[in-house]
């Protein structure tokens, strides 16, 4: 019979579970009694996988981040229209951040980073920080190359570009997201993201 910590199901059943009560609860109320009834496992079977409640909710908070952010992950040498490449990547982004579970996600790192800063900061680097530093290397390298829609831009330059340009997208959209006021139809959201590249090729 193969070691608990080797079930995958076990511990799929364990951070589904974890998930939905952290969301619900957050850290504070959720208990490991009420994730151990949910998941349909022992507590002792937790302590298997994870070695307590603050490194349960620290795994679930980087695979909702990882999961999240897959379609944000690009390869830094795309090639194609940059103009289009920014479109995509803006309408990927502002949609990851009005997803409900990302705002659920949102509102519990902000209440526990002040009690788990390494959680703030890997989540920060994982969403944001590397939405960043992806779309500072591509502008760079565009720049180097010629590209017709950018003047050639230093490391720091880049970098000053790419962080306003996912501010300008998050913009107030996702702090209406988070205090639950319905979301601006898609049609506007996409003319609000193509007015953001505008704006960064404008000042590029």
């Amino acid at each position: 019979m193969p070691a608990e910590k080797s079930r995958p199901d076990k511990h799929d059943a364990i951070t589904r579970a974890a998930s939905e009560m952290f969301l619900a609860e957050g850290f504070d109320r959720a208990s490991l009694d009420q994730i151990a009834q949910r998941a349909g496992v022992s507590k002792q079977t937790i302590y298997s996988h994870f070695a307590d409640k603050q490194a349960l909710f620290l795994a679930i908070c980087s695979e909702l981040t990882e999961k999240l952010t897959i379609p944000l992950r690009r390869p830094r040498s795309e090639t194609g229209d940059l103009r289009a490449i920014l479109l995509r990547l803006g309408e990927d982004a502002l949609a990851m951040m009005l997803h409900p579970a990302s705002l659920d996600l949102h509102r519990l790192i902000v209440g526990a980073a002040s009690r788990f800063p390494e959680l703030g900061q890997a989540a920060y680097e994982a969403g944001a920080g590397r939405m960043i530093s992806e779309l500072s290397v591509l502008l760079e390298q565009r720049s180097r190359s010629g590209d017709g829609l950018l003047r050639t831009l230093e490391r720091e330059e880049a970098d000053r570009l790419a962080e306003q340009f996912i501010g300008m997208l998050r913009g107030f959209h996702q702090v209406r997201g988070l205090l639950g006021i319905a979301p601006v139809p898609e049609a506007e959201r996409k003319a609000y993201v193509a007015a953001c590249v505008d704006l960064l090729l404008r000042a590029a």
